[in-house]
């Protein structure tokens, strides 16, 4: 009696190849936010130089080389750069291109009956490029709204130097957009962008001093705020007294209070950089 030749089993066809991830997808959402905000900041600039004759000034390379910078980060994966994470220098740069961008929108709100519509068109792009890039920069870094807000709750019971020195940086920095959004007569040249960012270096110096996870400083919280200090009150008295004339005889509310507010600032600062000095000198033996 034959017996049946049995039909061999069919083995199951080879799954597909998966399809390769792209690099965008890679990097997630956060980091496409940074990439994405950083390459519409930089283009914008160099689009604003080369066509509407924008000054090639200290602004401006902070903003386009901060944007890069933190394009290149996040491109690159870069773990770290002299002991600070790479997380946390995108954070520094957003930080740095986002105020110049607040900055910036204040001088846009008041200058649109006299600005190009390109100028206006390529200053709006770079203010929503800023703030996409220091949203995803935060968001990329650990960034959490609770944390956030629990932080602000204990501003209140910060010691009065730490105070003064918080007030003074975050003042520097509001105080200038008011005075491009109301005041509307001062120039955005080399001093003011000083101030603002000495204003960013200093939160951040304070932002690193408060979490040592995020990066270590080259010197001490306490010598960092003594030093832009000095620098921020040496070139603000030097802006105050050069303007100070021509801001009286304007007499107008919407001048005097964002300059009252810049003065404010600039002595919160230079009081919380004197009584760093405590801090910053070595004990007496």
């Amino acid at each position: 009696m034959a017996t049946e030749n049995p039909v061999p089993e069919m083995s199951a066809p080879p799954a597909p190849p998966a399809a390769p991830t792209s690099m965008m997808a890679r990097l997630g959402p956060n980091g496409q936010l940074v990439i994405a905000g950083g390459a519409v900041v930089a283009v914008a600039n160099v689009l604003g130089v080369i066509v509407e004759d924008w000054p090639i000034d200290l602004r401006f390379w902070l903003v386009v080389l901060g944007s890069l910078a933190a394009i290149a980060i996040t491109f690159t994966r870069t773990a770290a750069v002299a002991g600070i994470p790479g997380g946390s220098w995108v954070r520094i740069d957003a930080a740095i291109v986002g105020a110049y961008g607040l900055v910036d929108l204040g001088d846009t709100l008041t200058s649109l009956n006299n600005w190009s519509a390109l100028t206006i068109i390529l200053t709006l792009a770079e203010v929503v490029g800023a703030a996409v890039l220091a949203y995803g920069a935060w968001r990329a870094s650990g960034g959490s709204l609770t944390a956030d807000a629990a932080g602000a709750r204990k501003l209140m019971s910060l010691g009065m130097t730490d105070r003064f020195v918080y007030l003074g940086a975050t003042g520097l920095i509001v105080s200038w957009f008011l005075l491009m959004a109301i005041a509307d007569r001062y120039s955005w040249n080399l001093r003011p962008q000083i101030a603002v960012l000495i204003g960013v270096l200093v939160l951040v110096g304070r932002w690193l001093d408060r979490n040592p996870e995020a990066g270590r400083l080259p010197v001490s919280y306490s010598w960092l705020v003594v030093g832009l200090g000095a620098i921020a009150v040496v070139l603000g008295l030097w802006w105050v007294i050069d303007l100070i004339g021509p801001t009286i005889d304007d007499g107008s509310v919407g001048v005097y209070v964002p300059f009252l507010i810049y003065l404010v600032a600039l002595t919160s600062l230079g009081l919380g950089a004197f009584l760093s000095l405590g801090k910053a000198a070595p004990p007496k033996s």
